[in-house]
Parts: structure tokens; C-alpha cells; sequence
């Protein structure tokens, strides 16, 4: 192997070891430098009953009386009416605690939440169910602040129905509905109590990496697509609307003043059902709020008895909707944090496989949009390249067929064989002086 070629492989191998570092260190920046881990830190149960009772009071029970139903139309922005559906207890004495229900993205007529609304309407709780507005409500848009007004308007309504104390009326809120709940409980003072279930209490791209690692986990995905999935959930989707993503959840917990009831399923593997709790109960304090209690169920999302989160017909998850009572009309009673005979922390044991992070920065390619466009770009400039390729070997085809044309003499023409040239038949003479007739000669013009 000569010198040449030795330094040639050389030269080669160095290009290929920098090209090999630079595109290694390009997909290292753009992985996201976070992953989902195991939740090591669970919440202690302290009875696996849960049950809720206040500590000094006669409360009315799930049965008690009978109930009657008033459908209600109730006028929101822009002069828009929604649908509702008011559940009352018949002959309940005295200004009723009252209870407005708040939909998450699974629910939203007015006729949800019936089995509930009915069962604390039968506990001497009045209930009022609005239905949400869907239009302009996607996969990719949702205003929790629309929402927020929208529901402001049905609390008044439900403050102002004959039978009600307004000092005892407050809110009931599932899943997403919980977001909502803390935006209209940041902007009213008046909101006696809450009920969160299933509270996602992150943000949704948080949540949601926590909820895709759960899911994959249990599907038996390998790391790398987990990883990937990581990467996915880092980007910025604010370009295509998805801005709810990064809902400021933090931001409105320090709004959560009054008692607080946190309910989870035990199957639920969407939430954060002990980091979510945990999170809750430190807002709370942060807000000198000591009144918080939290329940854990048998069931799913939901709160259905059961781990199908869309099987249909699932009965609630047992014991629920009798502590949802309990509690509110321990509340309505007066029980304050050291109120109840029943501990802070209670049910089935519960068990979160993965933590909700808490940052999801993302890598170099910060949005959805940088990487399609990327996507797109690598097609694009592969076909921009073979049809540069390709008109660069037609003009050199078209170059060679030129120079075929012209009939070039060799390099031991004598001087001037570049000058223009005829063929002419003539005759020399030989060695041996005989006379030969010499045919297509070349005569060069001027010698």
C-alpha cells in the first residue's frame, strides 16, 4: 500500500470519527435531560376505612329525604343559556348546604354526575348540575378561564335558590373541572368548600408524562420508547393551540383557602393519586389551610368501582358518595381541622408507580413545529439534491456530446494543427525512391 493511499484511508477514517461525534452530540442536546422515575415517597394511610364523620355533630345521611328534580336553563357569556339540572332534598328544614358540580374533559351534560348529585340531594345538600359549553372545546383548545366565568355564573344561581345558605355552598370538581376549580376559586372569596377528585394538580405536560411512563410501563414498552415519548412530551405545542398543556397549575393551588376534600381511585394510573395529595395538602398550608382531608377508593378514574375506565355502567366505587355527604355536612356544621372522629388520611392503600416530574425542559428542539419542520425539510432537500444531481449530469452529457462532435487531431500533429484543415490525395516517395499515390492526406492550410 503506497503513502498515498495509507494517508487517503487516514484522511477518511478522521472525517467519519468527527462526523460520528457531531451527530452524537446533536441527539444528545436535543433528548430532553429528564426522565419519569419511580414515586418512592407514598402517603401514609392511617386506617384503610373511608369513612368520614365529624367529631360533635347530628348530620343527615345518604336517604334521609326524598328528592325532586328542576331542569333550569342558566344564561352565561354572550347571552348563551346552558341546560341544568336542580337536585333538592323534599322537606329538608332550614337554609340547605349547597353543591355545585364541575365536569372534567369526560362529562359534560347536565345530566352527568345524576347518581351523585341525587345521592347527596337525598343527605339534604342541594345540587345543581350546568352543563359545559363544548364549542371551541378540541383535543387541541380549551379555555379554563371561559370555563371559569361560565360556572361563576351558575354558583349564583345556585347561592341565590330559595332554600340555600350561601355561606354553605361550594364546589364539586373531577379531573380537568379541578383545574377549573382553583381559576374560579382564585377569583371568588365565597366558596365555602371544595371537592376534588381525581385532581391532575400538575401541569398537563407533567401529568401527562407521568401518566404515558405508567402506560407504557404496564404495556411492556422498552426504554427507548419510553425515552422517545419523554422527548415528545418536552416539546412546546403552544403553535397548534395546545397551550392548556402548560396550564399554570401551581399558580392557582395557593387559592385553595377553604376545606378541602381530595378523593382518588386506587386503579387510577392517569394522576398523581399520592404526589397529587401531598402536593395539595402543602398548598394548603402554604395558605394557612389545615383542613384538609383525603380519601382513597376502590376504583378507577372515575371513581367507578372497577379498573375499565370506559366500561359502561360501573357502579360507583363503594362508600364513595356517603363520605362525599359526611364530609359536607360536616363542614356545613362547623368542623374545622381537629373536627372529625375520622383521621386525615384514610382507605385503600394506594400505590403511584412514577413521579409527575417537576421541570420538562426540552432539548435543542424546543417545539412541535421546529421538529416538523425539520421532518419536512429532510424529504425536501434529498429531492432538491437528485434533481441538482440529476441537471448536473445532463449538462455534462450535453458537454461530452460537444466535444465528441469536433474531431480533435492527436498530440503529434505538427505545428499549426490547430489551424483549419482539408483532406487531398497526392502521392510520396518511399525509401527506395518508388512513387506511391498517397490518399486523404491532411493538408494544413498555410504550410
Amino acid at each position: 500500500m503506497t503513502r498515498i493511499t495509507v494517508r487517503r484511508v487516514l484522511n477518511i477514517a478522521a472525517i467519519a470519527v468527527v462526523i460520528a461525534l457531531v451527530f452524537s452530540l446533536l441527539g444528545w442536546a436535543m433528548m430532553p435531560q429528564w426522565s419519569t422515575r419511580p414515586y418512592n415517597n407514598h402517603i401514609a394511610v392511617s386506617s384503610p376505612d373511608p369513612a368520614i364523620a365529624p367529631a360533635h355533630a347530628d348530620i343527615p345521611h345518604e336517604g334521609r329525604y326524598r328528592t325532586r328534580e328542576t331542569k333550569l336553563s342558566i344564561e352565561v357569556d354572550d347571552g348563551v343559556t346552558l341546560p341544568a339540572i336542580l337536585r333538592e332534598p323534599i322537606d329538608a328544614p332550614g337554609s340547605r348546604p349547597a353543591c355545585l358540580f364541575i365536569h372534567g374533559s369526560g362529562t359534560s351534560g347536565a345530566e352527568d354526575f345524576g347518581d351523585i348529585a341525587n345521592a347527596m340531594a337525598s343527605a339534604g345538600i342541594v345540587t345543581l348540575v350546568p352543563a359545559k359549553r363544548n364549542d371551541n372545546y378540541t383535543v387541541l383548545h380549551r379555555d379554563y378561564q371561559r370555563f371559569a366565568r361560565e360556572y361563576s355564573s351558575s354558583l349564583d344561581v345556585l347561592r341565590s335558590t330559595a332554600g340555600v345558605d350561601p355561606a354553605k355552598t361550594g364546589i364539586y370538581a373531577e379531573s380537568e373541572g379541578t383545574w377549573i376549580s382553583t381559576i374560579l376559586a382564585s377569583k371568588r372569596q365565597d366558596i365555602a368548600f371544595a371537592v376534588l377528585t381525581s385532581a391532575p394538580v400538575f401541569k398537563g405536560r407533567e401529568q401527562m408524562a407521568m401518566a404515558v411512563s405508567a402506560y407504557m410501563h404496564e404495556a411492556g414498552a422498552p426504554a427507548p420508547v419510553v425515552k422517545d415519548m419523554a422527548k415528545l412530551m418536552s416539546l412546546n405545542y403552544a403553535p397548534f393551540d395546545l397551550a392548556y398543556a402548560d396550564f399554570d397549575a401551581d399558580h392557582y393551588l395557593r387559592s385553595l383557602t377553604m376545606p378541602l376534600l381530595v378523593n382518588y381511585g386506587a386503579y387510577d394510573t392517569a394522576m398523581p393519586i399520592e404526589q397529587g395529595a401531598q402536593r395539595i395538602i402543602d398548598a394548603a398550608r402554604s395558605a394557612g389551610n389545615e383542613n384538609v382531608t383525603v380519601r382513597y377508593f376502590v376504583g378507577n378514574h372515575q371513581m367507578r368501582a372497577g379498573k375499565g375506565l370506559f366500561t359502561l355502567n360501573l357502579p360507583l366505587a363503594q362508600g364513595y358518595t356517603q363520605a362525599l355527604e359526611n364530609w359536607v355536612n360536616g363542614i356545613a356544621a362547623g368542623a374545622r381541622a381537629d373536627g372529625w372522629a375520622t383521621p386525615q388520611i384514610a382507605g385503600v392503600h394506594p400505590h403511584q408507580q412514577f413521579a409527575a416530574p417537576q421541570q420538562t425542559k426540552s432539548g435543542i428542539i424546543g417545539s412541535l413545529g421546529v421538529l416538523a419542520g425539520i421532518m419536512i425539510a429532510g424529504p425536501v432537500l434529498m429531492l432538491v439534491a437528485v434533481i441538482l444531481g440529476v441537471a448536473m449530469d445532463i449538462v455534462d452529457w450535453l458537454r461530452m456530446r460537444g466535444a465528441l462532435g469536433r474531431r480533435v487531431p492527436g498530440r503529434n500533429m505538427p505545428a499549426g494543427w490547430n489551424q483549419p484543415y482539408r483532406r487531398a490525395a497526392g502521392t510520396h516517395v518511399d525509401d527506395d525512391g518508388n512513387r506511391h499515390r498517397r490518399r486523404n492526406a491532411i493538408v494544413v492550410d498555410g504550410n
